[in-house]
């Protein structure tokens, strides 16, 4: 009787480990358009931080997209 307790204690536990890493693993993209004519990847870093605290890149220097990568 006290293996089959064991055993069901044991997967318990795996399937909560299991549950637990999917969800602390999602990422979260956001797209913020700047107002400037370029994308500057300092203001788009900011700008993420400040909104999502996340970590923000530009998609293309030349384009008014900014993209924020955050934790949901």
């Amino acid at each position: 009787m006290s293996k089959a307790i064991t055993l069901a204690i044991f997967m318990v536990i795996l399937v909560l480990g299991m549950v637990t890493k999917e969800t602390q693993a999602k990422k979260c993209y956001e797209y913020i358009v700047t107002p400037e004519e370029n994308c500057e990847s300092l203001v788009c870093a900011h700008d993420c931080t400040m909104r999502y605290n996340g970590i923000g890149v530009c998609y293309d220097t030349t384009s008014k997209t900014c993209i924020c990568a955050y934790n949901c």
